[in-house]
């Protein structure tokens, strides 16, 4: 019985994790705001909550508690992006809801284990694999804490914070997916932390880069209706504003 079970919690989990590769992608080059980066950004989420249960999952069935606190490090930092939404005048006050407090407090608790269980067995002298791996992961896990409470407890000038907080934490999301269909898949890759640190070491500068180039931009003057589909209420309806 367990075994029919953990096969097909196995095979959603690949399923989810297959869906969540592949539609990340289609929603970076969709008109940002459109009809179409939302559908694929939607699926994303949903795609990466389900990668996180799955793992959970798999890791009661067969236990593997730190492979399911990937899964879920990954999640948390896909569903802060997905609450920036949710918090666009924190510039002008607002405060963080009870989901948000949740998701950081998960997160303080994940991604320290990780953090700690890396840095626990360095110290043991297992400092190759699992253990830099994890520990790089909680760092970065971390740090994003870190920003999340500044951004939630810090009146920040920039009314644009949001958004780079909606970018970093879907593509560091997708960055963590990409983490781990190299190390099931890419063998060839040596050494093995290499095969899950790789899409790190290469994404977190693009972020950096993308990030920047939307500053430069609303620095320069630009607006954000100039840049991306704006959602306007009038009448009770929704209509798009585009250049």
């Amino acid at each position: 019985m367990d075994d029919t079970l953990f096969t097909g919690i196995r095979a959603t989990h690949i399923a989810a994790g297959f869906v969540a590769f592949v539609v990340a992608p289609m929603a970076m080059v969709a008109r940002k705001g459109g009809d179409w980066h939302r559908r694929w950004g939607i699926t994303f989420f949903y795609a990466m909550a389900v990668v996180a249960l799955t793992a959970i999952g798999m890791g009661i069935l067969r236990p593997n508690w730190l492979m399911a606190m990937v899964a879920v490090f990954s999640f948390q930092l896909v569903a802060s992006g997905y609450r920036a939404l949710y918090l666009k005048r924190l510039h002008e006050g607002q405060r963080p809801a009870t989901m948000d407090k949740v998701i950081m407090g998960v997160a303080i608790l994940v991604n320290g284990g990780l953090f700690m269980w890396g840095v626990i067995n360095i110290m043991l002298g297992h400092k190759k694999g699992a253990a830099i791996i994890f520990l790089i992961f909680g760092a970065i896990g971390l740090f994003f804490v870190w920003r999340d409470h500044q951004r939630f407890y810090q009146t920040t000038p920039d009314k644009r914070e949001w958004l780079y907080a909606h970018m970093t934490g879907f593509l560091g999301g997708y960055i963590a997916t990409v983490s781990a269909f190299s190390a099931v898949n890419l063998d060839m890759i040596k050494p093995m932390a290499l095969q899950w640190l790789w899409p790190t070491l290469v994404g977190s500068p693009l972020i950096a880069l993308w990030v920047g180039y939307y500053k430069k931009k609303f620095a320069g003057g630009r607006r954000s209706r100039d840049l991306f589909d704006i959602r306007i209420a009038r009448n009770g309806k929704e209509r798009t504003a585009r250049r």
